[in-house]
């Protein structure tokens, strides 16, 4: 709520008055925690929306599937898992990063609390900074899981309230596999400021269809050949094409339309049927 952080009144969140005393709290229960928000150039494509679409974007990774031993997506298949983009990035970094996430994501199942007031209070920070420059801001908070983050909320100076009410002015957006939540967006259930687009893997093609008839949009992982023939004709499986290696901002996609990915790093090899391999594949 806009009343609320405009206020000059230092906020005490989940009964931690700063930052500080709640990474002081994760640390004393044995999650080494800095921060939480990835750092600026941390994640390559949503760097571009500052630039593309003029929307500056905070991202939280967290460790995907059951690689921290807590379920963080749960329509994980076969060819995702082997495709998960988790792995992209500087090897010279991976090891730090991996870790990293699985001390994250730990906290969030472990530690709740203490893990909600240091992401508010990075968000607060990451908000202030670009609106006093008269930009606009975003989130994305399923980098690389597919929680149900529409359901979190905070005790904010006393008050509980849902964190994408909080941060009313910003607006959020994920992938998601999981056909519940997509049908609770596209029937107007999700919060006002939360976009979601659904993600075709090799063994949902029925929910596909379903989430196209009903207005949505799909995010679809392609050969490079295949993922040209789609940019350069504008269609696919009769719907508009989106282009989403542009930059990372699904909001401003085309609605009702597939979201073409080109194949990276693992995803190339894909054998399953994650990645497409010809127009008429799904």
């Amino acid at each position: 709520m806009l009343n609320l952080l405009n206020k000059t009144i230092r906020p005490t969140i989940n009964g931690f008055n700063s930052k500080a005393a709640a990474i002081r709290h994760l640390r004393n229960n044995g999650h080494p925690i800095c921060s939480l928000l990835c750092k600026d150039g941390g994640n390559p494509k949503i760097e571009k929306n500052g630039k593309v679409v003029e929307v500056e974007t905070g991202g939280l990774h967290l460790a995907p599937s059951w690689s921290s031993g807590f379920n963080t997506c749960a329509e994980a298949s076969e060819g995702c898992i082997a495709a998960c983009l988790n792995t992209a990035g500087n090897p010279a970094y991976m090891e730090s990063k991996l870790l990293s996430r699985l001390n994250k994501t730990q906290a969030y199942f472990k530690q709740r609390r203490a893990f909600m007031a240091v992401l508010v209070f990075e968000m607060l920070a990451h908000r202030r900074k670009h609106t006093s420059q008269g930009k606009a801001v975003a989130y994305r908070l399923n980098c690389t899981s597919d929680l149900p983050i529409e359901n979190l909320s905070v005790d904010y100076n006393g008050q509980n309230i849902g964190l994408m009410e909080l941060f009313s002015d910003c607006q959020f957006y994920d992938y998601t596999a999981i056909l519940k939540r997509m049908r609770k967006f596209c029937s107007d259930a999700m919060p006002i400021n939360y976009h979601l687009t659904f993600s075709r893997k090799e063994n949902n093609d029925s929910s596909v269809q379903e989430v196209m008839a009903m207005g949505g949009n799909v995010a679809v992982c392609m050969e490079s050949s295949v993922y040209k023939a789609a940019i350069s004709s504008g269609l696919y499986n009769g719907y508009a094409v989106t282009n989403g290696d542009l930059h990372d901002y699904r909001p401003s996609d085309i609605s009702n339309s597939y979201v073409v990915l080109k194949a990276k790093g693992d995803a190339k090899t894909d054998t399953s049927g994650f990645t497409i391999r010809q127009l008429e594949s799904v």
